[in-house]
């Protein structure tokens, strides 16, 4: 007998939604839900295909979980997404480990912030990842033409007291500390290039935005806004940012609005 979708799943449906990848800690925090239990009934729903289990030979690796097929379809039904947003086919399975290694990071992220905004005056607005943030700067340098990938992993907006007056928007860079150091160059390059031409106008429909790196560790971060600062003109230092996930957790989300982030100027600590 097909599974009754209750209230409750539909609430755990939008969240796999909404974070594309994401493991039982974020779902855990997020729907506020027993773990036990939690999983228990995720079975039932990767049963009846409404979530995409991710499974790894690692024991010590989490499941990762998406929406499923049925999922897709109800979410429709139900007048949460379009129906337009159904995919034919889902490539979840065809996914590699290190891409959801890097996307968990994105997720770990979103799901902080969403968290902390319960608890805060802001809000997390327009969340946006894929394919569609995707682009380039072409530009010429010691009188030759170059051309850099501009490709945040994630676009959002973020208002206080839900007043459109006071939105900040920012790129998302989630750095797990694999990128070297000629390929980061040539991300603030392309970036700082971009935002010099005003392109976000364009491409991503706002006057501005800032970059927010998040890195595994302090170490990283630092080394990486000393790397910015060399790199960007001083007028646009103030829109490059980095920060750690060692001031702020799925256990601790308040720490990403608090005064963490360094900027590309030296000696210089901000709020987002």
């Amino acid at each position: 007998m097909p599974t009754a979708i209750r209230p409750a799943d539909l609430d755990l449906l939008r969240w796999c939604h909404e974070l594309r990848f994401c493991t039982i800690d974020h779902l855990t925090a997020l729907t506020g839900r027993h773990r036990q239990a939690l999983n228990l009934r995720l079975r039932t729903l990767i049963q009846e295909k409404y979530v995409y289990r991710t499974a790894f030979p690692n024991p010590n690796q989490k499941h990762v979980y998406s929406l499923g097929t049925q999922g897709f379809r109800h979410l429709a039904y139900a007048g949460v997404i379009r129906l337009t947003d159904v995919p034919v086919r889902l490539r979840t399975s065809e996914l590699k480990p290190f891409f959801l290694d890097h996307t968990l990071l994105v997720t770990d992220i979103h799901a902080t912030l969403i968290l902390a905004s319960r608890e805060s005056e802001k809000r997390v607005t327009d969340w946006r990842e894929g394919r569609e943030l995707y682009d380039s700067v072409t530009f010429y340098e010691n009188g030759r033409k170059k051309r850099l990938p501009v490709c945040p992993d994630a676009f959002f907006s973020l208002e206080t007291n839900c007043d459109p007056k006071t939105r900040t928007t920012f790129a998302l860079e989630a750095d797990r500390g694999t990128t070297t150091r000629r390929t980061f160059e040539g991300k603030l390059n392309g970036y700082w290039r971009f935002l010099e031409q005003n392109r976000q106008i364009k491409s991503y429909g706002v006057k501005w935005f800032r970059i927010v790196t998040v890195t595994l560790t302090d170490a990283r971060a630092q080394g990486l806004a000393v790397m910015a600062s060399d790199t960007i003109p001083d007028r646009l230092k103030k829109y490059f940012l980095f920060a750690s996930r060692e001031h702020f957790s799925l256990e601790r989300p308040a720490g990403i609005y608090a005064s963490v982030f360094q900027s590309a100027k030296p000696d210089s600590r901000i709020a987002i």
